[in-house]
């Protein structure tokens, strides 16, 4: 190293603060000649950096130890053998994972409205880092990796790379290995966009928590994008450095829920389209799919592919796929029917259901709509609750067992002719089955 500019940084280390020294200023190498004082970025977010913001404290540092040495700033040259060695680490974004293919629904809304915004002014961050957290299957790495590809539509000469925890710890620890840390290093700091998958696996890996620690650092400092997955909120996180935890929470930080009833069938609609799967689904067929399959977007994906074998292998027309079909395919996933279900969460989801109030289901209205909801509930009790006809009728502004059993007779009937009055009665069972 030169000699001066040892010194130099001893002068430094007391005119600027630690943070900022540590970040941009230890890595510059210098070069000496007899004329010159060269000063060399690693890449050139650094040299801009401390062209436009450490230029006059780094020249009055210099001209306090050597008023005769002329001062040079610019970039090393790359290593031969560094741009291959890096190629060796990129990971691509998945193809199929875009704004177009995913469903929205209440479950990650807020989320995706977000990821839009950072997908549109990836120059100019909004929320850094952006942190997407829930349990596994919900279709976090879907909505990170589709921000990737907007930013990039929006913007080509944006640098976005995509990277599995593991797959950073993996290369971290095979450039300690091969002594080439400060390539992969450069590699990571690169990017305009960083999306991480899986941030919470590296709880207990000091090495690459320190890496990624600076990598983090340099990223946030130069207004790069960050965007991470975790199964949990990141301060929850066990055996993670406290200074890392406190970056994460410097940003945005967003729950995927599970996917409510008819999400997930807007999600079963959507992949049965896909070339890939290219079966019929009804939205009935969707809805009672989705009733019985409510863990997360993985399982439904699973029990489509499994529906799809048995309707391949079986030679059935895939222009129709029946309820029956549906059992015979999916007999082991389908929940047994829902049994013993509470009234008073009968009458919510049927009142919520046709926009009234429970109070109306139990009033002594005879509008045709107000009777036809009434009804509705009725039926239902008597099928799922196990109830006497006079105690539903007490439950329905003491209605006699007569009443009670003519409401049930009713819609029994209705259902086997009318189209939608048969969806009503099915959707509101599904949305109990999912209570």
């Amino acid at each position: 190293m030169s000699k001066t500019w040892e010194k130099c940084l001893t002068t430094l280390r007391d005119t600027v603060d630690l943070h900022t020294f540590s970040l941009w200023i230890r890595p510059l190498k210098a070069l000496e000649d007899p004329i010159t004082l060269s000063l060399l970025a690693p890449n050139t977010s650094v040299l801009d950096y401390v062209n436009g913001n450490l230029k006059k404290e780094i020249k009055a540092a210099i001209a306090q130890h050597s008023k005769n040495l002329e001062v040079y700033i610019g970039v090393s040259p790359q290593k031969k053998g560094t741009v291959q060695s890096i190629k060796q680490h990129k990971t691509p974004l998945f193809a199929d994972y875009t704004f177009d293919n995913l469903v929205l629904g209440g479950a990650n809304q807020i989320a995706y409205g977000a990821a839009q915004q950072i997908a549109e002014n990836i120059k100019n961050p909004l929320y850094n880092p952006f942190i997407i957290y829930g349990n596994s299957g919900l279709g976090k790495t879907h909505l990170m990796q589709a921000t990737g590809h907007l930013a990039k539509e929006k913007d080509p000469s944006i640098k976005v790379l995509y990277v599995p925890l593991m797959d950073f710890v993996k290369n971290i620890t095979s450039s300690l290995r091969h002594n080439t840390i400060e390539d992969i290093k450069l590699y990571y700091q690169s990017a305009d966009l960083l999306l991480v998958d899986d941030i919470h696996f590296i709880a207990k890996k000091d090495k690459s928590q320190e890496e990624f620690f600076h990598i983090f650092n340099f990223l946030f400092s130069t207004k790069k994008q960050i965007i991470f997955t975790c199964d949990q909120p990141p301060k929850n996180i066990k055996n993670v450095e406290e200074r890392l935890k406190t970056r994460f929470s410097q940003g945005l930080t967003l729950e995927i829920s599970p996917p409510e009833l008819e999400m997930r069938a807007a999600i079963l609609l959507k992949k049965a389209n896909n070339k890939k799967i290219n079966i019929n689904l009804t939205e009935d067929i969707a809805l009672f799919i989705a009733g019985h399959i409510t863990s997360n977007v993985r399982d439904l994906e699973g029990a489509l592919l499994k529906l799809k074998a048995y309707v391949d292998f079986s030679k059935i027309d895939h222009s129709f796929i029946s309820k029956d079909l549906v059992e015979s395919a999916l007999g082991d996933l389908i929940k047994p029917p829902i049994k013993n279900i509470d009234i008073n969460d009968i009458q919510k989801e049927t009142a919520k259901h046709y926009a009234f109030t429970v109070s109306d289901l139990s009033s002594k209205s005879r509008k045709q709509h107000t009777v036809l909801a009434r009804q509705m509930a009725i039926a239902i009790a008597h099928e799922l609750t196990g109830l006497s006809l006079t105690n539903i009728g007490k439950h329905f502004g003491n209605r006699d067992h007569s009443t009670v059993l003519h409401s049930v007779d009713k819609i029994k009937k209705r259902v086997e002719e009318e189209a939608e009055i048969k969806s009503d009665y099915e959707l509101i069972k599904l949305k109990l089955a999912n209570l």
